[in-house]
């Protein structure tokens, strides 16, 4: 690969600081790895530019590219083996790392271009509402709100601008979401054993159903008309979060987005699946290393 690439991409990154580029799921350029231990586990687009980030050891640490040819590598201000990146998302043209402290109140990081990272800063109102331990996994836009979902039942709620965020009081572990989108108006949060909730604002949640024990909803997607919910076992449509249709799927991955018309996933230990109808799956590759991370955006200055 010896030209910059421009347009809007897949990048799957993972086990030893693989990181590879797809505009349709199915055709993935050469791989670019790191020295083994690195494990890239996020991945974001802003700014026409892309992070991949992780750690390795006790450091964490991101790898940016405007081009998809040269990489470079910054560490993460933060404490050795102590801190750990649960989330890495865009907003308006930056990047935002949200961050787990062993012991202490959660905290975020951001940067303009993926290699120059600020501070950490406190982001909870109450520290004490949400567990350590408690794992955040996806997030999603809307209604000028940011609403984060994790393990143990974690909901986390940032308005606009604001400098901190409100963790939904007394969540039950049961309710713990995988993943969640917005559309229609409205967030639709999915997780374990096919659990789906719906809310306006991040902080109350109804239209509570589960399904079959073991089929949990790994990945929730609003295509523009219906959200998506893809199980281990069957994938769940509704268009408004609270009436649901259940269709047994085939070969599901653990981890999928959406990019244009198709449907990108992933499966242990390096497999890629696609699809046009989040029901039925076909691997389409296969890397040599586990793959982590998953998301779709734009590379590049387009124009």
């Amino acid at each position: 690969m010896n030209t910059s690439l421009k347009g809007f991409y897949f990048l799957a990154s993972g086990e030893d600081g693989l990181r590879s580029l797809s505009t349709d799921g199915v055709a993935w350029l050469e791989p670019v790895t790191d020295r083994e231990g690195v494990l890239l586990s996020h991945v974001a687009f802003a700014g026409g530019r892309c992070v991949a980030a992780g750690r390795y050891g006790g450091e964490q640490r991101a790898y940016s590219t405007s081009d998809g040819v040269e990489w470079e590598m910054s560490k993460f201000p933060v404490r050795p083996y102590a801190t750990r990146v649960d989330l890495l998302f865009a907003e308006k043209e930056k990047f935002t790392a949200i961050l787990n402290d062993d012991g202490a109140s959660p905290g975020t990081i951001t940067s303009a271009d993926g290699k120059a990272w600020s501070d950490r800063q406190d982001f909870l109102e109450d520290s004490k509402v949400m567990r350590h331990d408690a794992h955040l996994r996806r997030l999603a836009r809307g209604n000028d709100l940011l609403v984060a979902v994790g393990d143990y039942g974690a909901r986390l709620v940032r308005r606009g601008d604001a400098k901190h965020w409100q963790a939904v009081p007394d969540a039950k572990a049961v309710d713990t979401l995988i993943d969640v989108a917005f559309g229609n108006g409205i967030f639709v949060g999915g997780g374990l054993h096919a659990l789906r909730m719906t809310s306006e604002d991040g902080l109350t949640w109804t239209d509570r159903v589960v399904g079959e024990e073991g089929e949990h909803i790994n990945a929730m997607i609003f295509d523009g008309k219906q959200f998506v919910g893809i199980g281990q076992g069957a994938t769940y449509f509704s268009p408004d979060g609270k009436t649901w249709e259940r269709v047994p799927n085939h070969n599901a991955p653990t981890m999928a987005k959406r990019g244009g018309d198709v449907y990108v996933g992933v499966l242990w230990p390096g497999r890629i699946l696609t699809s046009k109808d989040a029901i039925t799956w076909s691997e389409t590759h296969t890397f040599p290393h586990h793959i982590l991370g998953l998301s779709h955006g734009r590379l590049g200055e387009l124009g």
